[in-house]
């Protein structure tokens, strides 16, 4: 009603929803919550999964709600905590229908509306949800779209290069063959990891559109029935998980590389060729510093982002964890726990996890420096890195309680528990009985919760990063990128996920940004030094509004003021 009288008495014209083009509003779709003009609202109605939706001449908004509002009955909605109690009221507070002695009893604090108002108000939370579940449905089914293109493309150059091999091959097939087999061989193996990233991206949108649209229809059955506890039960259930909606998968892959002629002398006078990689994704990955700030650390060697708008770092050597308010390229540094910190995360709760190579985890409340212990312990190991999944399990890496990690003296594993501390998995060793790890030094989860771990491998701080399976296995190693690691070996710092799946890790060596995608494909790197003017990159950090954060080290004998730097990547 409030709508229909708003429209009327306001004569600022409105542009239709839908085309954002006509300022001939004629309909309304009640469950999209859309102001429509009569040419969409006839585009409407074709579109399947909204079919039975319904639209409704604008003119007649107040008298339909009456209507429909006259057909519910709010006097015999059972109190779902006491028995043969009936609901009279809506606790807007805490979104659900009560009845007396709830309110007496656990409400009486609460704001509390008429049951005919709290209904009003969950269809309108209901449409708002319906329209995104319909925004993400139109995304996936465009990712779904620029997934089949590019499978088929690149099906086109894979046959196109593997000519190319063969022709180039056969001019002297007794000669070369051997060398041209195993060119064949490196792009049949790099086309594989390229389609089944690609599948694996196709099956987890169609799955994704499957649960949306079952979510819609769940939704539409609810407000079909006309049943007042129906449709706010839906609604209870749903908002719980509305938090898991997932972003539509990443369209980016790394092409398959191109055969150039000539490029490797495999006989004298004689160059077969060699396979070289395309810059397609190097182009897309634009980094641009938004400020720098001075930290009183030699080491900023772990940075988290957290709820209160500030950063925790740390650096174990400093033997404090430091609470850093970032503002207009300065900084604010408040000491909030005195002790050396080897890794930190964010629980849900806002509070934080750290991990102090001590047998327990502790947790530092966000709003008081006061350390409490916590159940997840991995007695008689100590924890090195700490990481909290989406779904709210504690991930810790674990070595053997000694001064130093080498001598390896017994397995080091990777433990994951519930929010109770109980133990669900642990990873020791991989499906042949051989062990897993060396030292876990730092863990992350991407949005399907695949366990990362950087494992260093040595004293001189080499390392990789291995991708766990969901049972004891590693699905694969990435031990840096073939040309920049030649020479220097890899030697990971950190790691983030992107919320495109994107694995973020640093090598402060050789002063470099690698992106990896979840196949284990290095699909960009980056030398700060040279493009950025930041050297060596540390410790890696994403925020919710998708910022990077690099925290960086200092050059022996130079002045303890490492920095922080924060840095936009759109396509992040």
């Amino acid at each position: 009603m409030a709508l229909s009288i708003s429209f009327q008495k306001d004569q600022v014209p409105m542009s239709c929803e839908m085309c954002e083009e006509s300022n001939e509003i004629k309909w309304k779709c009640y469950q999209c919550d859309f102001l429509l003009c009569t040419k969409c609202e006839k585009l409407h109605k074709k579109v399947k999964s909204v079919d039975q939706h319904t639209i409704i001449d604008i003119t007649q908004i107040a008298s339909h709600q009456e209507h429909v509002l006259s057909k519910l009955d709010f006097s015999n909605i059972p109190c779902k905590i006491h028995r043969g109690k009936k609901c009279c009221s809506f606790c807007k507070s805490c979104e659900q229908v009560i009845c007396l002695l709830c309110i007496t009893k656990n409400h009486n604090q609460h704001d509390m509306i008429k049951l005919t108002e709290g209904y009003e108000l969950t269809l309108k939370s209901v449409n708002t949800l319906i329209s995104k579940i319909d925004l993400k449905l139109v995304q996936n089914v465009k990712v779904l779209s620029v997934l089949g293109n590019f499978k088929s493309s690149e099906s086109t150059e894979y046959e196109l290069e593997k000519q190319k091999i063969l022709s180039r091959g056969n001019i002297l097939k007794d000669e070369v063959g051997k060398h041209a087999n195993t060119i064949l061989k490196e792009l049949n193996k790099k086309r594989e990891i390229l389609v089944k990233s690609m599948n694996h991206a196709e099956n987890t949108t169609e799955k994704t559109i499957i649960d949306l649209k079952q979510k819609e229809e769940n939704i539409n059955n609810a407000l079909n029935s006309n049943n007042v506890n129906q449709v706010i039960s839906m609604y209870s259930e749903e908002k719980t998980s509305r938090q898991q909606i997932k972003d539509p998968t990443s369209t980016m892959f790394k092409k398959l590389p191109k055969f150039v002629p000539g490029r490797k002398h495999v006989i004298p006078n004689f160059f077969l060729g060699a396979l070289t990689e395309t810059n397609n994704l190097q182009k897309l990955f634009k980094f641009k510093v938004i400020k720098q700030y001075k930290t009183e650390l030699a080491l900023v060697e772990n940075l988290l982002c957290c709820n209160d708008a500030a950063v925790r770092i740390s650096y174990f050597y400093s033997h404090y964890l430091q609470k850093v308010e970032l503002s207009n390229g300065s900084l604010h540094t408040t000491q909030i726990y005195g002790n050396g910190i080897i890794s930190m995360a964010l629980l849900p709760s806002g509070d934080i996890l750290v991990s102090d190579m001590e047998s327990s985890l502790k947790i530092l409340p966000y709003s008081t420096s006061k350390v409490k212990p916590t159940k997840y312990d991995v007695y008689p190991f100590v924890t090195l890195a700490v990481h909290v999944t989406s779904d709210h399990r504690i991930v810790v890496g674990a070595r053997e309680n000694q001064p130093n990690s080498f001598p390896v003296i017994g397995a080091r594993q990777v433990i994951m528990m519930n929010m109770d501390g109980k133990q669900e998995k642990v990873y020791r060793t991989d499906n042949e009985g051989k062990p897993i790890f060396t030292v876990p030094y730092r863990i992350t989860t991407d949005n399907d919760n695949n366990i990362y771990v950087i494992d260093v491998i040595n004293k001189d701080w080499s390392g990789r990063i291995l991708a766990l399976d969901k049972t004891n296995g590693v699905k694969w190693t990435y031990s840096g990128h073939p040309y920049i690691n030649t020479k220097q070996t890899f030697k990971p710092r950190d790691l983030v996920v992107s919320n495109f799946d994107n694995i973020i890790t640093t090598d402060s060596t050789v002063h470099m940004i690698y992106i990896v995608n979840t196949s284990g494909q290095c699909i960009h790197h980056l030398n700060t030094e040279d493009l950025l003017g930041i050297e060596l990159p540390f410790s890696v950090e994403i925020d919710n509004s998708g910022t990077l954060y690099l925290g960086c080290s200092t050059y022996k004998g130079e002045r303890e003021e490492a920095k922080i730097y924060t840095i936009q990547v759109p396509t992040l």
